[in-house]
Parts: C-alpha cells; sequence; structure tokens
C-alpha cells in the first residue's frame, strides 16, 4: 500500500540496492559526460559556443531548501569567470531571493516583463564578474498563481534575447506547481538540485517523472547538494538514476556533488558566491567541477558546425 500511495518507484528510492563503490555504478556515474570517439570530444571541448540562440537552462528541486539558488548563483559565476554571456532569470514567482545572493537590489523586476512587456535585457543588472541577472518579484501573491498567458510572456522575452546573452539559468521554483512546470516543459536542460535527504530524493523523482511525462525531450541533470563526500553524491545519484531507468526507461546525467561546507551559509549571509567569497573552499572546487561539467554539456549538445564554419 504505501508504494502505490507514493507512486510508481517512489518507494523504492529508499530500497533500491546500491553499488555506489563498484563498476556498475562507476559507470553510471561516468555515463553521457564523455562522447564515444575522444577526439570529437577533444575538438569540441575547446571549441565556442557557435549557436547564436541562447541556450536556456532550468534549475529546479522538488523541495525548498535543497541549494537550488546557490548553485544556480554559482554557475553563473563559474560561466561568466570563463568568458560565457550568462544571464541568471529569477523564476521563482513570488518568492524570489536570487538577486540576494549576487549582493544585489534590484530596480526593476520580471514583473515589468509579464506585465509591462519591458525587455528582459533592459531590466537585468549586471552583478559579480559580469553576470546579469534579471530579479523576481518578491512577495507579490498575484505572481505566485500566473495564468498561462502571462508565463508565456517571460518565455517569449527569454527565448528572444538578443546574441548579447548566450547562456540563461532559469532559477525555477521548487515542486511542480504550475509556475514551475511551465518553464520545466519549455526547455531542453533541466538540472535538479538533490540533497541525501531521502523527503528530497522523493520529491526530485516526483519532479523528474512529471517531466518525463510531458517533456519527451528533456535531458535530465542532476546535481547532489550537501554530501558528506564524492561516495555519497554518486550513492544518491546511482539510486535516482536506477528508479529513473526502471520505471521511467529514462537516464539522468549526473553533474557532480557539492560538499557539506560551513562556508556556504557564511558566503549566502554576506551576499558573495562562494566562487568568489570562498574559493579555495571544497563546496567551491565542486561547483567549479559542476560548471564545467555544464558547460560541456551544453557544448555536446549543439549541432556540429559544418566543415568552414567557426
Amino acid at each position: 500500500m504505501k508504494r502505490r500511495r507514493l507512486g510508481r518507484g517512489l518507494g523504492d528510492l529508499a530500497v533500491f540496492p546500491l553499488q555506489a563503490g563498484g563498476a556498475a555504478s562507476s559507470a553510471a556515474g561516468r555515463r553521457d559526460l564523455r562522447p564515444a570517439d575522444p577526439a570529437s570530444f577533444a575538438a569540441r571541448h575547446t571549441a565556442p559556443l557557435t549557436d547564436p540562440a541562447p541556450t536556456i537552462v532550468c534549475v529546479t528541486s522538488g523541495k525548498g531548501g535543497t541549494g537550488k539558488s546557490v548553485v544556480t548563483s554559482n554557475l553563473a559565476v563559474h560561466l561568466a569567470a570563463t568568458g560565457v554571456r550568462v544571464m541568471a532569470v529569477d523564476a521563482d514567482m513570488g518568492l524570489a531571493n536570487l538577486h540576494l545572493l549576487f549582493g544585489l537590489s534590484p530596480s526593476r523586476t520580471i514583473y515589468s516583463v509579464i506585465e509591462g512587456g519591458a525587455p528582459l535585457e533592459e531590466i537585468a543588472e549586471f552583478g559579480p564578474v559580469g553576470v546579469r541577472v534579471a530579479a523576481g518579484a518578491s512577495g507579490r501573491p498575484d505572481m505566485a498563481d500566473l495564468h498561462p498567458s502571462r508565463l508565456r510572456r517571460l518565455l517569449a522575452a527569454i527565448e528572444g534575447l538578443s546574441d548579447r546573452t548566450r547562456v540563461v539559468l532559469i532559477d525555477t521554483g521548487a515542486g511542480i506547481g504550475r509556475a514551475t512546470t511551465s518553464f520545466l516543459y519549455a526547455v531542453n536542460q533541466i538540472i535538479v538540485v538533490t540533497t541525501p535527504d531521502l523527503t528530497a530524493m522523493t520529491d526530485a523523482y516526483a519532479v523528474i517523472k512529471n517531466v518525463a511525462h510531458n517533456n519527451a525531450a528533456a535531458r535530465m541533470l542532476v546535481v547532489v547538494n550537501r554530501a558528506h563526500d564524492a561516495f555519497e553524491g554518486l550513492e544518491v545519484f546511482t539510486r535516482l538514476d536506477k528508479v529513473c531507468q526502471k520505471y521511467l526507461g529514462r537516464p539522468l546525467v549526473y553533474l557532480g556533488h557539492v560538499m557539506e561546507d560551513a562556508r556556504v551559509p557564511a558566503s549566502v549571509a554576506a551576499r558573495i558566491p562562494i566562487l568568489l567569497n570562498q574559493p579555495a573552499s571544497p563546496a567551491a572546487a565542486c561547483l567549479r567541477g559542476i560548471g564545467r561539467s555544464l558547460l560541456l554539456e551544453i557544448r555536446l549538445r549543439q549541432p556540429t558546425a559544418a566543415p568552414g564554419e567557426p
């Protein structure tokens, strides 16, 4: 009865056998992160981003408190530091706080885009390392349950960004509410942030299951936050991946883990991304690794340039 109440696959998160230290799980952790042809890998890894349209990546989670916005802000900083023109958009409708993590006090928010038709680039402000931040509207109950037509205005504004922006990171709300799924159903790359906590993993699976049924083209990437070590991060990913393959026929991609680190809440309190506030910390090292994996994912998803093209 318990498994039927939770839904197919949810109950297995608590009992699915793990082999995180074995060859099978190691292969699962590496799957999809390296192409079959090493020469192709080298060429694409060093090639610049050539797709004229911005790459849109949603960052989401099954429940609040997993560190989703911290991951988003630091990934934006990492990409910008490597020369990528990146914009972070806070789409956590009604409870937006991404701007705080960049130390910004925005004068305009995406409310001006949704209600007034303002261009997204016009309301975005520059943050650290050249990251452009489009702040969300915090504390507005009317933003918490937007009609789909109003959400489409924001999606259209994101898709219509000029070539001044190459990567857009959308920090969505947690869960499977309409305001969140409107974004998850519209993009091809989604980062799901979870923690080793069973409830966080269960809710992460619920999000992945929802997307699998409504957006078959989406590529699901996983970040395990607050892991005690790399072994635990891979263990959590392996558990999720096995359940998703068994019940959804949907393999996941492991971007990496972020170590449990007391410097993270300290950097949040200082309103400075930890990559800038404590760059030598264990969490910062993990986030740089995740940033490199994400950039590789973006490059591998781009169409191969024709001969003679840059």
